[in-house]
């Protein structure tokens, strides 16, 4: 079975299972914290890996926007259980998916090209 990223269903079933105000905060925070750690790191890189590492923490940051677009959407909607209702017949099974797939944020730039892929970050009607 592949593995395919659903950015904006990822959203939703963290909304679900662990809350609205937990996710955008978590979200915003990898918004606003991994690029500016990452800045910081390249200001004061002297070496190659540091180089890299501040790259990394800044691409990073940028898979979050998309997130945090879903997630604001999502929870402004109060949609989230729509989202992923025909999943949660099996919640164990649904959570394990999703698991998986959240470890593609750690890939830089795959959320925001995923999500453009999908039609963008508009809400989905």
């Amino acid at each position: 079975m592949a593995l395919v990223l659903n950015p904006r269903k990822l959203a939703a079933i963290d909304i679900v299972f662990l809350g609205a105000r937990l996710i955008i905060a978590e979200y915003a925070i990898g918004v606003l914290v991994a690029p500016a750690l990452g800045v910081f790191t390249l200001l004061r890189a002297g070496s190659y890996w540091q180089l890299v590492l501040g790259l990394y923490l800044i691409l990073l940051g940028i898979n979050y926007v998309p997130m945090l677009a879903y997630a604001l959407a999502i929870s402004k909607g109060q949609s989230a259980q729509a989202e992923i209702s025909d999943e949660l017949s099996d919640k164990r099974r649904a959570m394990a998916k999703y698991r998986r797939q959240s470890l593609f944020l750690l890939v830089p730039l795959v959320v925001p090209i995923t999500a453009l892929r999908r039609g963008g970050w508009a809400p989905q009607g």
